[in-house]
């Protein structure tokens, strides 16, 4: 009879999930159902380890960011141990760029499970979710611009459903036009903002093409500047020229300086059509503040064009610019 009960107590702890680990049952259904996506909610909260009741919006909404962290830390992993099932260049580079977007989207839901205590607001944790889920987006976007059809390697969209169910928890009110401050949106920290508004910044590095400078292209500046010391502001200054490179800053705190429009110009030609991705057909790309320079895509003919400029995981800075 001892064994019987033990055993029965045994199947009774592992088999219901829904009693003994997961949130009320009735509290999953109610809240889940005020999201767009109720079923991947409900599946996924009904076997979080949890046995608490779930008392108001603020906490589903914290539950329901961990969720989509804790299920895009699982696809991150399993999308990286797929690489070897990459069969052509072309797969390599969606499944790369993939591996890259869900690093950013988990730096992104990170940051929006508890924005108060980050110092943010829910306008901020609003512009970090959609970019979570908009990286998500260009992840597959990758796939479909390289006609990649090995579905083996497209991840769920699950991660999408649970991110777009946050968006919808926090739901802050729809503005038109950004709040400004002394001439720039108030996102733009005051360091920047009076770096922006001198009109002869300090440059660390300077880049000229017929060798006056520290380096003769921006790459070798950027890769200068990673060695760097200290986190503040790094001020590269790009003396006026033609400059045929992709640029892609994956440092924080970088600003690219040129001498005006149609003076400092950064072209590249990377695009679709010529095996590249969007995501990595920028001219310049991710965290970079810019101002007095010219970006531009030179991809043409029967190619898909490329981008001239794309922010990755932060809001772009570029002022008096031409892309």
């Amino acid at each position: 009879m001892a064994i019987r009960f033990y055993s029965t107590l045994y199947l009774v702890i592992c088999l219901s999930p829904l009693i003994i680990f997961g949130y009320s049952p009735n509290d999953v259904k109610t809240w889940c159902s005020q999201t767009p996506h109720p079923h991947p909610c409900e599946s996924f909260l009904s076997h979080n380890p949890n046995n608490i009741p779930i008392k108001g919006k603020s906490q589903f909404f914290k539950i329901s960011t961990q969720l989509a962290l804790d299920r895009a830390i699982l696809a991150h992993t399993n999308l990286y141990s797929l690489g070897s099932k990459c069969q052509n260049a072309h797969e390599k580079a969606a499944w790369a760029d993939c591996l890259e977007l869900y690093d950013y989207t988990i730096q992104k839901l990170n940051k929006s499970i508890d924005p108060v205590t980050n110092g943010a607001t829910q306008n901020d944790a609003q512009s970090w979710l959609s970019t979570a889920l908009t990286n998500l987006e260009t992840c597959l976007a990758g796939f479909i611009d390289l006609a990649v059809s090995n579905n083996q390697l497209m991840p769920s969209n699950n991660v999408s459903n649970l991110i777009s169910n946050t968006l919808s928890i926090n739901k802050v009110p729809y503005t038109s036009q950004p709040e400004y401050k002394q001439g720039f949106p108030t996102w733009v920290k005051p360091g920047d903002r009076k770096l922006l508004q001198s009109s002869s910044p300090k440059a660390d590095i300077v880049v000229a093409k017929d060798g006056s400078g520290n380096y003769k292209t921006i790459n070798e500046a950027i890769s200068a500047a990673s060695k760097r010391k200290g986190s503040g502001r790094y001020v590269i200054y790009v003396k006026a020229g033609s400059y045929k490179e992709n640029v892609q800053i994956k440092l924080n705190n970088i600003m690219l300086l040129g001498d005006g429009i149609g003076k400092t110009i950064i072209t590249g030609s990377k695009s679709v059509g010529g095996g590249t991705t969007t995501f990595n057909s920028a001219t310049v790309g991710y965290h970079v503040i810019s101002s007095d320079l010219e970006a531009s895509n030179s991809s043409a003919g029967n190619t898909i064009a490329g981008d001239s400029w794309l922010p990755a995981s932060q809001p772009p800075m570029p002022f008096s610019c031409a892309l």
